[in-house]
């Protein structure tokens, strides 16, 4: 007469075949799962720091202000500020109240020639005055480079005034406080991601002259998140 042994393991009430095709299942679930958990904690921290960085700069407004007076003095004349006149307008506005690592010219990088490029403990601040205020281009991840992940546009006490052909220009929202940049928006929120100007948040507007300028608003008005709207 033959026997034959029939062993089988039991692991905590389970048999190991059984647990290894429990785990089997849970490595296709994170494999299916983990990309979009990857994805979003990608889009959370940019939204987190444009954010942070939008009411940073709003308090230490308020705190120059105390001490200066009205944002609306502190520009009297409609004109273009020169790297040197930047770079003093912060020395004495914006730098005193805010923490920052070190400035530099940006020496013409992405286009800003005449501007100041202010490294923060989290991320870049490229700052300029001209005719219509003041501009503000914050880089989440400290380098200029123009995308729509890692360039985010403010104004800052915008001028009323007229384009070349003598039209007025749009500045809704035109506030003395640092807000997201709005030039000629007309108001409705498809015209954010519009490409029928060169501002809309939208790929397509790639290299464009100020491409990307109201994804700053996409993103406050979506109470600072990336919603699927957004072009990420």
């Amino acid at each position: 007469m033959t026997y034959k042994a029939n062993f089988k393991i039991v692991i905590g009430g389970f048999t190991l075949a059984e647990v290894l095709i429990t785990l089997g299942i849970i490595g296709i679930v994170a494999a299916m799962t983990l990309p979009t958990v990857i994805n979003n904690a990608q889009k959370k921290a940019p939204a987190s720091r444009v954010h942070k960085f939008y009411n940073t700069m709003n308090n230490a407004l308020l705190r120059s202000i105390a001490d200066h007076d009205d944002v609306k003095y502190w520009m009297p004349e409609q004109k273009v500020f020169s790297y040197d006149q930047n770079l003093d307008f912060l020395k004495i506005y914006i730098l005193p109240y805010i923490k920052y690592n070190h400035y530099e010219p940006c020496n013409g990088s992405g286009g800003y020639s005449r501007a100041c490029c202010v490294y923060l403990p989290e991320g870049l601040m490229v700052f300029l005055v001209d005719v219509n205020g003041g501009d503000i281009g914050y880089y989440p991840n400290g380098k200029i480079k123009v995308t729509t992940r890692n360039y985010f546009a403010f104004q800052f006490n915008k001028k009323e005034g007229f384009d070349t052909n003598g039209k007025p220009i749009k500045r809704l929202n035109n506030k003395t406080t640092i807000e997201p940049y709005t030039f000629n928006w007309d108001g409705k929120y498809e015209s954010l991601t519009s490409t029928t100007n060169s501002w809309g948040c939208n790929k397509l507007n790639k290299g464009k002259a100020g491409s990307f300028g109201y994804c700053t608003k996409l993103l406050q008005l979506n109470n600072w998140e990336i919603t699927k709207d957004y072009p990420w």
